[in-house]
């Protein structure tokens, strides 16, 4: 006979059983989790390693516990768990990861395996080999695509409420199938564009540039060493060299300039080599590099440019290998400092260009003969484009549509639908090197939001990293002298600040006190420009506000110049719609 003890009773033991299998369940779970976690962990020693056996090792073993935390995860019970109270959002997160990880394991890491094997195969002798390159295609759009899927699972899913190690662990994991499907996207672009630009189709020439970020432009740096680089069938040369004093100051802008170019940068962005990096719109800076070379070299047309800064090419030694040069080894530790501070102090204006002509050459050779490690190369370059270190202009339709929208385009974004950007150029204004000093930060969030419209706020902190008194003591080819005014051992810069397309910049402060602001407009971005002395050691602080063009509710990013330390100074801020 039923009683409501019985009763009672046999729910109690339904819900014990359901809460000790779930239990269970969630054990067997985080068990392969952390088991899928080492597997990756002795994936990326392998292929440091070079150890093929253990790489497919460890890609079977992860395999094998994605797939059985995704088995376990699917399914009614789990759907159900996650309508519960309190763990319902741990149980989708735990769901979501489980997912996720079982389609990078199974459909993104099997292709990439099999670029690692050829990536030894890519460059001998100086000559990309076209045919590798085409067979990385295939792969390489594969693994892209399942890395896209994997973080399409886990990305929008909010974590605050995780309990304990899971969210720090969650978001670690976003971070890095987001990093991974970002860099498969370009990679899958440069196997794309990589063939023709190599002379698979015909002679290529390119104007490479060296930004020089000691003293720094919106861009990256002063141009202050080129060099042609002649491909043809795959075989890369360097066939020309100099630095920026080989190119005269025009007497009149090398391109028609708009009268917003002017109102902003100055007809010198027309008329000096060393200053189209005035705007951080690259391919606007590349088209008048392009106009200086045809007049100095009319005989010898360029299909494109090319930008490095020595930052970025530290990233690539970490692949290529240390790279002898005179009595100096140059590694990816010590390179920065060699080619932006050590010459300034201590060689005279004609033996730096000489070091430079001869550290680019050698830097070339290292990039173009026997790697290292083609997988640190590749990582190397990948950053490097990220930062927007590494920059392409190319002037064949073709290849310019295949980069649209990309890193490594560096175009400064206009319309760009319900994404509101806002940017930062920083220019020196001391002509000088102090640029190897300065530290600078940016920060912008999202306030209010109101009609469709986003209210912004901004802030930049700025400094120098040596006392004035100790930089006044510097050589005049670091301090400049002051040749325009600046007192040595201080520096001035020229800082842009750039509204979203369509918007308005409002209130703007400098260490609290309030500034005029003469907004001009730019390709229909609200444009300011101020001029910040850093005199002492003190950070400077400028604060602004924004409001986008109606219509941007979505989350934003932010664009700032690249400067002498690693690491990108880009951002991304939530919508406040």
């Amino acid at each position: 006979m039923l009683t409501r003890r019985r009763v009672l009773v046999a729910l109690g033991g339904v819900l014990l059983a359901a809460v000790l299998f779930t239990a269970w369940q969630a054990w067997q779970v985080q068990r392969d989790l952390r088991a899928a976690e080492a597997s990756v962990d002795d994936l990326t020693v392998a292929v440091r390693d070079g150890d093929e056996s253990a790489r497919d090792r460890a890609i079977a073993e992860l395999q094998d516990a994605s797939t059985s935390a995704a088995d376990r995860t699917d399914g009614l019970w789990w759907a159900g768990l996650t309508k519960l109270p309190f763990v319902g959002d741990d149980v989708r997160g735990v769901r979501a990861l489980s997912s996720s990880l079982e389609v990078m394991a199974n459909d993104g890491i099997s292709p990439l395996a099999v670029t690692i094997d050829d990536l030894d195969r890519l460059s001998v002798d100086g000559r990309v080999d076209v045919e590798v390159v085409e067979g990385l295609q295939g792969p390489v759009s594969d693994a892209q695509a399942a890395f896209q899927k994997a973080a399409a699972e886990v990305d929008g899913i909010d974590s605050e409420g995780f309990v304990g190690a899971l969210r720090p662990r969650f978001d670690d994991y976003v971070d890095r199938v987001d990093e991974a499907a970002a860099a498969l996207a370009a990679a899958d672009t440069a196997t794309a564009v990589l063939p023709a630009m190599v002379g698979a189709d015909g002679p290529r020439d390119y104007l490479l540039i060296f930004q020089n970020n000691a003293e720094i432009r919106a861009s990256g740096g002063m141009p202050g060493a080129w060099a042609q680089i002649h491909a043809e069938d795959g075989k890369l040369e360097m066939v020309k060299q100099g630095t920026a004093g080989d190119f005269p100051m025009a007497d009149v802008p090398v391109l028609p300039l708009t009268d917003e170019e002017i109102a902003v940068y100055g007809e010198e962005i027309g008329t000096y080599f060393q200053d189209p990096g005035f705007t951080p719109d690259f391919p606007r800076a590349a088209q008048l590099w392009r106009a200086h070379w045809d007049a100095k070299f009319p005989s010898t047309p360029i299909d494109g440019v090319l930008s490095l800064d020595p930052v970025a090419m530290s990233y690539l030694l970490e692949g290529a290998g240390p790279v002898p040069l005179g009595s100096v080894t140059l590694t990816s530790d010590n390179l920065v400092e060699e080619l932006l501070s050590k010459p300034y102090l201590q060689l005279d204006v004609r033996a730096q260009d000489e070091l430079f002509e001869r550290a680019a050459g050698a830097i070339f050779d290292k990039l173009t003969g026997q790697l290292a490690s083609p997988v640190d190369m590749v990582r190397g370059m990948n950053r490097a484009a990220t930062e927007r270190r590494f920059l392409l202009a190319a002037f064949d339709d073709q290849t310019a549509a295949q980069i649209e929208g990309t890193a490594v385009e560096g175009r400064l974004t206009g319309d760009d639908g319900k994404t509101p950007h806002v940017d930062i150029g920083v220019n020196d204004a001391t002509g000088s090197k102090m640029s190897y000093y300065l530290r600078y930060w940016a920060d912008v969030r999202a306030t209010s939001c109101a009609g469709e419209t986003q209210t912004l706020s901004g802030s930049m902190s700025m400094s120098q990293a040596i006392p004035p008194s100790e930089a006044a003591k510097l050589p005049v080819s670091v301090t400049g002298g002051g040749i325009y005014g600046t007192e040595p051992g201080t520096q001035l810069t020229f800082v842009r600040i750039y509204g979203p397309y369509g918007g308005s910049i409002g209130e703007m402060k400098v260490d609290g006190k309030r500034q005029e602001v003469d907004a001009q407009m730019i390709e229909g971005r609200p444009v300011t420009t101020l001029a910040i002395a850093l005199e002492t050691r003190d950070d400077v602080i400028i604060t602004w506000s924004m409001a986008t063009k109606a219509g941007q509710i979505g989350d934003g990013e932010v664009g700032v110049t690249p400067g002498v330390q690693q690491g990108s100074k880009d951002s991304i801020f939530e919508s406040s719609c």
